[in-house]
């Protein structure tokens, strides 16, 4: 079990991150996805899983301006 702490941080950092416009949503990747996915984050290209797929998320939704979707 989660210590309170834990549950605390987790829970200001999801009410900060709500706060600057952000969404949290859980989707199911496809296996072979998922392997690339990992793949771009050992090989150092990514940081994080996150970052991969907010890369791939602004490459096909946001125009030149990060600000401006379509």
């Amino acid at each position: 079990m989660a210590d309170a702490k834990g549950i605390e941080r987790v829970q200001r950092f999801r009410k900060s991150r709500r706060e600057r416009g952000d969404r949290e949503m859980n989707v199911w990747i496809p296996g072979l996805l998922g392997a690339a996915i990992d793949e771009a984050v050992e090989s150092g290209r990514f940081k994080s899983r996150q970052e991969v797929i907010t890369h791939a998320l602004e490459t096909m939704f946001a125009q030149k301006d990060r600000n401006a979707v379509m």
